[in-house]
């Protein structure tokens, strides 16, 4: 599902791919049990992101976190999300692996569970929505 929904946060965030900043773009946390979601994950959603990622596509991809967000290493892609709530997302440095798919209008991001709960713990803080 691409746009607001139930149980899906919107997350100010600035994502840029290749250098390039992506104008109007949406960053949500997806909270599991809402809007068809099965797993929290965090969605972005852009018309040029389907550039990069097609729909109904999907690869693991290393993720890595830098000062103020993170970036997402495609090998000849390089996407950095950077915003003040998913900061601390990861730590600097640190680096994980995480399914990447396309969908119409967009990506998903699907983190392993130690970056799962950190999502849903600030869903549940900051805007006050609890998984189901």
């Amino acid at each position: 599902m691409t746009g607001p929904g139930e149980g899906k946060l919107k997350v100010e965030a600035s994502v840029y791919i290749n250098g390039e900043p992506l104008e109007d773009v949406d960053v949500y946390i997806h909270v599991k049990g809402y809007s068809l979601a099965r797993v929290t994950h965090l969605d972005i959603e852009h018309p040029d992101v389907n550039k990069h990622f097609k729909p109904h596509s999907g690869k693991f991809l290393k993720i890595v976190g830098v000062e103020d967000g993170f970036v997402v290493d495609g090998g000849s892609l390089t996407m950095v999300v950077k915003s003040p709530v998913l900061q601390d997302l990861l730590e600097v440095g640190e680096e994980t692996y995480a399914w990447v798919g396309g969908k119409s209008g967009g990506m998903y991001i699907g983190f392993k569970k130690k970056y799962i709960e950190k999502l849903e713990k600030k869903a549940i803080t900051i805007y006050g929505v609890s998984p189901r």
